[in-house]
């Protein structure tokens, strides 16, 4: 029975935000890629094909459209699972999930359409609770200069997108978001995160309470309320957080007057923290129950300086 030691389980990569592209997306982009992400991907992809995974044979990419809700884009990853077991010959494959991919992920082995056939999840970079960047996309429309004066990459793809979003309505670009761009509702923070906005009245700086704001995840609140069902089916799950970098942990507001924009607040400024990858807090990865890891890294390098923990989890 020797050669059941041979046969490797699948890898099925799911990436993250703007890591999947193609003309469905952005016409002109052509068939299904990494678009602007392949400097982080590309590098991931030659790791795990240097420990033996080939492209196509046991290791797949699991493309979807980023722009729509998580529970939604999930639909895509069965396809891709299927294909995966179809082509390898294989019961069952091991989910690599970077950043939003990670909440794809969930939202398929959590939910109803779930086949028995993840054999573990590793999950790097993944907001579980959410992160305060993508509230002031999904209320703002925009990161304000007070809040983050040195930009990152995820950063720059984000206003290259919503550039390219507001050509298609100039006059309202949070319509223009929440319309052609729901997910990002999905990455705003949770019940989990804990409160995040930091209000200023008449010279106090106060929480506003999760439960008292409009925009809310229910997304991920309920992904956390039943986290439990991942363990119940079985499925072993490894978390991978960056930390040294300067990540906006909390947002300072003032009130807004727009019943549109900034509803729950106008962000001014926002309080900084090192434990977390620039993009996400460690906090909100470690709010998913798994075997945890940290990493100084940023949101990108995170996915080649864990190789060590890719290793031991994939041999």
């Amino acid at each position: 029975m020797a050669y059941l030691h041979m046969q490797k389980t699948p890898v099925v990569f799911v990436p993250g935000l703007f890591g999947s592209m193609s003309d469905q997306i952005v016409p002109g982009t052509g068939d299904w890629n990494f678009g602007l992400a392949k400097t982080a991907y590309e590098p991931l992809i030659a790791m795990l094909e240097g420990m033996g995974f080939r492209m196509g044979k046991e290791l797949f990419v699991a493309f979807y459209d980023w722009r729509q809700p998580v529970t939604y884009a999930a639909e895509s990853l069965v396809q891709t699972i299927a294909w995966t077991k179809q082509t390898a010959g294989s019961a069952g494959v091991n989910l690599i999930c970077h950043s939003m991919g990670g909440l794809v992920a969930r939202a398929y082995v959590q939910g109803s359409s779930y086949q028995g056939d993840v054999a573990q999840m590793i999950i790097l970079a993944t907001p579980n609770a959410g992160s305060p960047v993508s509230y002031c996309y999904w209320a703002g429309g925009k990161l304000p200069s007070s809040v983050s004066p040195t930009k990152n990459v995820v950063e720059l793809y984000m206003n290259v997108y919503l550039a390219y979003l507001e050509r298609g309505l100039p006059r309202n670009k949070i319509e223009a978001i929440h319309r052609n761009f729901p997910s990002l509702l999905d990455l705003v923070p949770a019940r989990a995160y804990g409160d995040y906005l930091l209000e200023r009245r008449d010279g106090v700086d106060m929480f506003v309470p999760y439960e008292f704001m409009f925009v809310k995840n229910r997304v991920l609140d309920e992904l956390n309320g039943q986290m439990g069902v991942i363990a119940a089916r079985g499925i072993p799950v490894t978390l991978v957080a960056g930390i040294g970098q300067s990540t906006i942990r909390y947002l300072k507001t003032v009130p807004s007057s727009s019943p549109v924009k900034w509803v729950d607040g106008r962000v001014v400024g926002a309080i900084h923290s090192k434990m977390g990858d620039g993009n996400v807090m460690m906090e909100s990865v470690f709010a998913l129950e798994g075997e945890k890891y940290v990493v100084e890294a940023n949101h990108l390098d995170i996915l080649t300086k864990s190789e060590a923990i890719l290793k031991d989890k994939l041999q």
